[in-house]
């Protein structure tokens, strides 16, 4: 079943997280995982959530995920990510 990251950024520093996204996506895609979704002004229907800006990925499974979050040459880019932004995420598996 295909699994969803919902990421809920706050980004700090922009050329930082610019780095970061080319190499992350590129590695990303090595675990069948790719961005379906980018909005940098997300519409609130209903609650009190207000994300600034909000990604979501998309993986063919739970464990290409964390094969994906786990892996060594993702550490440092993991790392950078951290820096440049605050981040909330969450996976959500699909039917």
């Amino acid at each position: 079943m295909p699994a969803l990251v919902i990421i809920d950024l706050t980004v700090h520093d922009l050329p930082a997280m610019d780095r970061y996204e080319g190499p992350a996506i590129a590695l990303m895609a090595k675990f069948g995982g790719k961005p379906i979704a980018k909005e940098l002004k997300p519409k609130i229907y209903e609650g009190v959530w207000s994300p600034t800006r909000l990604v979501v990925l998309e993986f063919p499974s739970r464990a290409a995920v964390d094969q994906f979050y786990a892996a060594e040459e993702y550490q440092p880019l993991k790392t950078l990510r951290q820096a440049a932004a605050t981040s909330n995420g969450l996976l959500v598996v699909g039917d």
